[in-house]
């Protein structure tokens, strides 16, 4: 449709460009006319969205059975390499050691709960994927930061209620 991506689509990739994706990786494909610019458009906003990108695939005009055929091809090309690609390398994760005086996890603050997913942030474990480190008080968290469950701001998180004793 005129070099630009349909509006159902461009309103898709608009949504997800907002949120921050890792580890998940695309393809862009489509059948053009003249120029065929809403495929590169549409590889680059997924990429832009932090999607790791495999080649495009362009196909003219209606596809034929053949043209069908290599779409075909494309999709087992793509997902074998996928298959085959190496996994990201993983730490171990030791156990969270048990804070023994309450005094120190005090000087943290409290923890923050999320109140869409109830997700939980403790300051004296932080959050590693979001380049929190342990022991970060929720006053020094980014203001970027996403809660990992449901990908809403710091704004939907409050004070975790802790139980009267």
């Amino acid at each position: 449709m005129n070099n630009v991506m349909m509006p159902k689509i461009a309103g898709l990739v608009e949504e997800m460009t907002g949120l921050r994706f890792r580890n998940k990786r695309a393809s862009a494909f489509g059948s053009h006319g003249w120029s065929g610019g809403a495929v590169d458009r549409l590889s680059t906003r997924l990429q832009d969205a932090g999607f790791e990108m495999s080649l495009s695939l362009k196909a003219k005009w209606r596809p034929d059975l053949d043209a069908l055929e290599l779409c075909r091809q494309h999709g087992r090309d793509i997902a074998r390499q996928w298959a085959l690609a190496p996994l990201p390398e993983t730490t171990q994760k030791t156990a969270p050691v048990e804070e023994t005086t309450t005094c120190a996890a005090a000087d943290l603050g409290p923890k923050m709960q999320c109140s869409v997913c109830q997700w939980i942030y403790d300051p004296a474990l932080g959050e590693p994927l979001q380049d929190v480190a342990p022991g970060t008080p929720w006053s020094d968290v980014p203001d970027n930061f996403l809660c990992p469950e449901c990908s809403l701001g710091k704004d939907v998180f409050d004070v975790l209620a802790t139980e009267a004793k």
